[in-house]
């Protein structure tokens, strides 16, 4: 069957075609994006055949794409230069030798949907991407190869620098633009993790009294070490939140060495909203050791005091969090989805006050009751597409969600009412899953999702996360065995040189090219300016059905994180254009580290030259029959079946 299908969310357009058979003596496709006038522009091309060299301005007309999916990151800023965000694609199939290219005879060009970029997803879900990939030719060509992480980060927290405006995307604008509600009447309730970013600070100094906010009280010790495997920052005694406790000032922290430091991450903001007549309410909360107050959210509350909108997700207000790692921000215009938030944003505070006011333990037995009772499901409007009229579902959920917090034993542990739900949706699963995350623990989305695929074989299984370990574990789950435990190295003998973790190419660790791996005619790229890369929390299954689900919000998407964490989750169901917003999301990301993983691992030659012949590329997508063996090509054409 000939088809082509388009993908879009606000940020990126993927395409995807099939002719039903194997097009032998196709070299490759021309792809044209047709704008809303008709103007066809030919897509650049990043590959060339052997003995050229890759030059700009070249397109796929005369070095082809040799695949059957590709995604058109250049559309949005034609895009933002036009004010016009709808696009079709053209693909032509091409016959001959390199340098002497022409549109086949036999096989006719498909035209793909038209699409919007876009991130409404219906009256009352809009989705945003950043476009926070920093190992990109993009970002080496903008440093002029000068990869240092530290120049980086300022160059990105400069307001008016233009690689700031191209990797943030449309975030900065939802961000502050949800702030901007309250300018004219009503309040602002925020819970966020880091608030270090000049520009989202003065947003919300701006507010003044009209703003209430739970704010994390960071004091992290910083080395040139990586961070422990968890991924958390780790915590050591604040002074300043001891004092505004007890009344008595603690002892300042021991240095450990001199590599060592204590900082304490959100004090510029918390002096510039005290500064600036203050907070109507302000909440600096200090978790102890294995916690963190990770939450990213505000609420809109109207002038009659009335929960209107929530806006939360992935997105730390940092530069960095805006920039240098993947993430996404979700707006619901729902009044009671934003009371159930503005219930939780009581509970935060609630516990706070107890806790200075009368020692209680911190995430007490009130705030753990309120996240562990039975979960309520809202009714959301229909979606974009799909089936007019049929509603979507949201269910909510809130961490700490148990009785207690972690133990260090971990046995007989109880599931978390969230994860019981997530790990019965991905092992329910009939077609995909994908998944992004950062280093979501054991057991998290990593276990669940191996389950799935070992039960059912022709599951569409992808993830990518920040670090090897987390992609190990999903190896290992895999094949139902365990990780080998860490020996034990006797006091003053030399620790062994770590071997590499394993990993399925299913679910990766995020990589780079360096100095080593570039191909000719590729620059090495900087894979990281913080602990985070993959910074996401998102599952999405089943995309293209009618009940397919989407997961996201501040939750790591592991047990750690349900047992001891400040954090917010939601599964909403049934939304078919939020879910291949998200799906055209993972996957670009996927893709994008996948290449880079292979070739860092040794599984590919560095050769990125295009095949001279047809049968070199389409042996890597057809079998001896001529039926599609490429299971990403078979997903992407599931959504022409619906």
């Amino acid at each position: 069957m000939r088809n082509a299908v388009a993908f879009a969310n606000n940020d990126v357009i993927t395409i995807a075609w099939s002719y039903g058979k194997r097009p032998d003596g196709c070299m490759g496709f021309a792809l044209y994006r047709i704008d809303a006038k008709g103007k066809e522009t030919p897509l650049p091309s990043h590959a060339v055949f052997k003995g050229e060299t890759i030059a700009l301005g070249q397109t796929t007309e005369q070095f082809p794409v040799q695949k059957f999916y590709w995604k058109d990151p250049y559309a949005r800023p034609v895009a933002e230069q036009t004010n016009s965000f709808t696009f079709r694609y053209k693909i032509v199939p091409l016959e001959g030798k390199p340098g002497n290219l022409k549109p086949m005879t036999s096989l006719p060009f498909l035209t793909t949907n038209e699409v919007e970029l876009t991130g409404v997803c219906s009256k009352s879900l809009c989705a945003t991407f950043n476009r926070g990939l920093i190992s990109t030719q993009h970002v080496s060509q903008a440093l002029k190869g000068n990869l240092n992480k530290n120049d980086f980060v300022r160059k990105i927290s400069k307001k008016t620098d233009q690689l700031r405006k191209d990797l943030s995307g449309d975030m900065i604008a939802t961000l502050t633009g949800f702030v901007k509600r309250a300018e004219k009447g009503g309040s602002i309730y925020a819970a966020l993790y880091e608030l270090t970013d000049a520009e989202l600070i003065a947003s919300l100094v701006s507010l003044k009294k009209k703003l209430n906010i739970v704010l994390a009280d960071i004091v992290s010790k910083t080395s040139d070490k990586q961070p422990p495997p968890t991924g958390v920052i780790e915590k050591v005694p604040s002074p300043l939140a001891a004092k505004k406790r007890t009344g008595k000032a603690a002892k300042p922290a021991k240095k450990t060495a001199a590599a060592h430091s204590t900082t304490e991450e959100n004090e510029e903001a918390r002096r510039e909203i005290s500064a600036s007549t203050g907070a109507s309410q302000f909440f600096y909360r200090l978790p102890p050791s294995g916690h963190i107050v990770h939450n990213k959210f505000l609420i809109y509350v109207d002038g009659r005091n009335k929960p209107r909108a929530v806006l939360f997700g992935s997105t730390n207000w940092t530069a960095t969090g805006l920039c240098a790692q993947t993430n996404n921000t979700l707006v619901i215009e729902d009044d009671k989805v934003a009371q159930r938030y503005m219930d939780y944003w009581q509970a935060l505070k609630a516990d706070e006050e107890s806790r200075e006011r009368e020692q209680t333990p911190f995430q007490d037995t009130a705030l753990r009751a309120f996240g562990g009772k039975p979960k309520p499901a809202f009714q959301l409007d229909a979606s974009r597409s799909g089936n007019p009229g049929t509603p979507s579902s949201l269910t909510s959920y809130f961490s700490p969600n148990t009785p207690r917090q972690r133990s260090k034993t971990k046995t007989a542990e109880a599931e978390p009412i969230d994860m019981k739900d997530l790990e019965a949706h991905v092992k329910a699963a009939k077609h995909a899953v994908l998944f992004l995350a950062f280093i979501p623990g054991t057991p998290s989305i990593t276990d669940f999702a191996a389950e799935a695929q070992r039960t059912n074989k022709d599951l569409f299984v992808r993830g990518c996360v920040t670090a090897p370990d987390a992609a190990g574990e999903f190896f290992y789950a895999l094949r139902g065995t365990s990780p080998p435990k860490r020996q034990r190295v006797p006091k003053g003998q030399p620790k062994p040189p770590k071997k590499p973790v394993p990993q399925d190419p299913r679910v990766i660790a995020a990589e780079a090219l360096d100095k080593a791996d570039a191909p000719q005619g590729w620059l090495p790229e900087l894979l990281k300016a913080g602990f985070a890369i993959t910074h996401d929390k998102i599952v999405v299954i089943d995309p293209f059905q009618d009940d397919c689900v989407v997961v996201t919000g501040s939750h790591n998407l592991g047990y750690q994180a349900s047992y001891n964490n400040d954090e917010n989750l939601v599964m909403i169901q049934g939304n078919k254009k939020l879910a291949a917003a998200y799906a055209t999301h993972v996957l670009d990301v996927y893709d994008h580290f996948a290449w880079r993983w292979t070739i860092r691992n040794g599984k590919k030659s560095i050769d990125a030259n295009l095949k001279s012949t047809p049968d070199e590329w389409l042996s890597w997508y057809f079998d001896d029959q001529g039926q599609i063996k490429t299971a990403q090509l078979k997903f992407w054409m599931q959504a022409t079946m619906e």
